[in-house]
C-alpha cells in the first residue's frame, strides 16, 4: 500500500529534481545511521514526501552535505537532513516492520517473518520514543486486518482506518498544526487505500483475495479517486506551506496519479490487441 506518493519528475525543474533526490538520499542515510545499513531496503518515497511536507511547514534548517555511499560508491552526491528526516526514518521502519508482520499473518510468508524479526529490535527502540504513535499504528493495522477478513464491501470503512494511520504519521508535534495535519494525513491515506484497491482489483479477483471494490464498476474509479484527492487538496490548502510549494504540489496534483495512469495506458494497449 506504499509507493504512491511520488513526484512526476518529468514536470520538475533540474533544481527541484536535485532537491528531491537530496531529500531521498538524506532519508536513506538517516535509515542507515539510525537503524543499520539493512534498513535502507525499506526506504520509500512516501516517507520522503513526509520529510518534504513537514520541513516546508516548519521551515526547518537543513544540513546539506556531499558524500559517496554504498549505493553510489563512485560518484559523490548531495543530501540534506534535519530532525524531521530522523523522525521519518523511524516511521519508515515502523511501517516496514508491520508490513512484514502483515505479510506473515496473511500469507504465512516465512521470508516476511524473517524480515520482521530482523527489524524487531529497531522497532522496540522506536516504540520507547514514540509509544502512543506506535500503538495507534498497530491498532489501526489490527483493525484493518479484521475489516478485510470480514469481507467488508463498504470501501469507506477500511479506507478510513488506513487514513487514521496516515493521519497519525503526519503529526510530529502537538501544536497549532496538529489537527490540520491529522486531517490532511487522513485524507491522503484514504486516497492511497482506494488507489491501491483500484490497481489491485484485477489480480485480487484472479487470486480470490479481498478487495472492497469487487462489486464496484471500474468506470467509477476515476471519479471516486478525484473526489478523494480533491478533499486531500482542500486539507493541504489550509496549511501555511510556501517552501517547496511547486514540488509538493507536483506530487499531490500529478505524481500520485502516475501509477494509475500507467495502468490505464497498459489496459488500453491490451484492449487494442
Amino acid at each position: 500500500m506504499f509507493g504512491y506518493i511520488v513526484a512526476n519528475v518529468d514536470k520538475l525543474t533540474d533544481e527541484e529534481k536535485q532537491h528531491y533526490r537530496s531529500c531521498y538520499c538524506g532519508l536513506c542515510k538517516a535509515l542507515g545511521s539510525r537503524h543499520g545499513t539493512i534498513s535502507r531496503i525499506t526506504l520509500t518515497y512516501d516517507m520522503t514526501f513526509l520529510v518534504l511536507f513537514l520541513s516546508a511547514l516548519y521551515k526547518t534548517d537543513n544540513k546539506i552535505e556531499t558524500e559517496r555511499c554504498i549505493i553510489h560508491p563512485l560518484k559523490p552526491h548531495q543530501y540534506w537532513q534535519n530532525a524531521i528526516t530522523d523522525y521519518a526514518a523511524d516511521m519508515n521502519v515502523v511501517l516496514a516492520y508491520y508490513n512484514f508482520l502483515d505479510d506473515w499473518t496473511d500469507d504465512k510468508n516465512i521470508l516476511s517473518l524473517g524480515e520482521a524479526k530482523l527489524f524487531e529490535r529497531q522497532y522496540k527502540r522506536i516504540f520507547k520514543q514514540y509509544p502512543n504513535k506506535c500503538t495507534v499504528v498497530s491498532d489501526c493495522l489490527k483493525e484493518l486486518s479484521i475489516i478485510e477478513k470480514s469481507g467488508e464491501l463498504n470501501a469507506d470503512i477500511p479506507a478510513n482506518t488506513f487514513g487514521k494511520l496516515m493521519g497519525e504519521i503526519f503529526v510530529l508535534y502537538e501544536d497549532e498544526y496538529t489537527e490540520s495535519l491529522r486531517a490532511f494525513g487522513r485524507s491522503l491515506g484514504k486516497f492511497i487505500y482506494i488507489m491501491d484497491a483500484c490497481l489491485d482489483l484485477k489480480d485480487d479477483i484472479k487470486h480470490e483475495r479481498y478487495n472492497p471494490l469487487i462489486m464496484a464498476s471500474s468506470e467509477d474509479f476515476s471519479m471516486i479517486l478525484n473526489l478523494l484527492m480533491a478533499d486531500c487538496i482542500d486539507k493541504y490548502k489550509r496549511l501555511p506551506i510556501n517552501q517547496d510549494k511547486h514540488l509538493i504540489e507536483n506530487i499531490l496534483y500529478s505524481g500520485v496519479w502516475t501509477r494509475y495512469e500507467a495502468e490505464k495506458q497498459k489496459q488500453r494497449r491490451e484492449n487494442k490487441k
